[in-house]
């Protein structure tokens, strides 16, 4: 549920609101929290932006939120986050505290140990000290609580923090420093890993409880693309890219078929990259039961006795390996170029005994 800090009304969930916001408020009136959400229902939408010439776009927003300098303040102005970065702790703990918000560093790490979220807390507090406040003076409250949390407890992992390493990752990969940009990508990672509930086993659900900064499905596979160009370069990127989509399927089991399969496929990949050769074909095998009109599995796994061993395969293996590429080519699903297996195939008929 989500209310309208100005006109008390409720809507039951964030693109209702987004919507009222845009329809019924006027743009250079709403707090910062509220021009970001209307920034989102235009882009989402294909609108056209705000009609007052004066207003950032979303791009220009985040550019002066995040590296503008601060500035001399007056009560009825907005509030941006780089004017409370600005300020000390002792002011912005002032600044709470003429709304009505008594907080200390201890009292703050007790909350923060609950909840995954700086947004969340600034609701605690606005419900607990009973605040009555909206627009600039809102956004102000879960701006300090975003700052605070950055100042006082640095360890705990808050979706916020996402919009930060998403951002960091961008600016480094357009500068073309990959490795550093997808290091950032990976810390985003672990923080989706420490902020999403145990109960939460699909993408879906996931999304809803993650900023709406990122597509997670969208994420997760450029993810997965960036550590596979690096391991071309870098082989130890291959235990890391292991490492990473096997977490994915742990922390979705629940996730869309197409994704799983995908990234077990990435996993049995990763493996025989590192020459494990063994568990790769466990988890091609496994793919084989749990999917069997997935023609690559058929294909990598016959690929595995015919093509990537180092010592020649004995004829039980090319057995294997041609009943494998023969259930490739049978199974409903196409194959891309199917005439590359079809070709194996006959190498492999030609070379067993009982073809001589």
């Amino acid at each position: 549920m989500a209310d309208c800090p100005y006109c008390e009304q409720s809507f039951a969930d964030e693109s209702e609101i987004r919507e009222h916001l845009y329809e019924d408020h006027e743009y250079d009136e709403l707090g910062r929290i509220d021009t970001k959400r209307v920034d989102q229902y235009v882009d989402e939408h294909n609108l056209e932006g705000s009609n007052d010439d004066d207003s950032l776009d979303q791009q220009d927003i985040d550019e002066v939120v995040r590296t503008g300098s601060a500035v001399d303040r007056h009560s009825d102005e907005r509030w941006e986050l780089h004017d409370v970065q600005a300020l000390s702790t002792v002011e912005i703990v002032d600044e709470l505290a003429e709304h009505g918000i008594e907080t200390t560093e201890e009292s703050f790490r007790d909350r923060a140990a609950e909840i995954d979220s700086a947004m969340t807390l600034a609701d605690q507090w606005e419900d607990d000290h009973d605040v009555d406040v909206s627009g600039y003076d809102r956004d102000f409250i879960w701006m300090a609580a975003e700052v605070l949390w950055k100042r006082w407890v640095p360890g705990i992992p808050n979706r916020e923090r996402i919009y930060d390493l998403l951002q960091e990752g961008r600016e480094l990969s357009e500068k073309g420093h990959d490795v550093e940009a997808c290091q950032r990508w990976l810390s985003v990672w672990e923080i989706i890993i420490a902020v999403t509930p145990d109960e939460i086993t699909m993408i879906e659900a996931a999304d809803d409880h993650l900023p709406n900064v990122l597509s997670l499905e969208a994420f997760l596979r450029s993810v997965d693309n960036d550590l596979a160009t690096l391991a071309a370069d870098d082989p130890a990127y291959h235990e890391r890219r292991l490492e990473f989509c096997r977490e994915v399927c742990d922390q979705f089991p629940d996730a869309p078929d197409e994704l799983l399969l995908d990234f077990r496929h990435f996993v049995a990949d990763s493996l025989t990259e590192l020459g494990r050769l063994t568990e790769s074909r466990n988890e091609l095998e496994a793919l084989v039961r749990d999917y069997p009109d997935d023609p690559w599995a058929y294909k990598k796994l016959a690929d595995s006795y015919w093509l990537t061993d180092s010592r020649d395969p004995t004829d039980s293996e090319m057995k294997r390996a041609a009943e494998l590429y023969q259930q490739a080519l049978e199974v409903e699903k196409p194959l891309e170029r199917p005439s590359i297996v079809s070709d194996r195939l006959d190498d492999i008929e030609c070379c067993l005994p009982d073809q001589t």
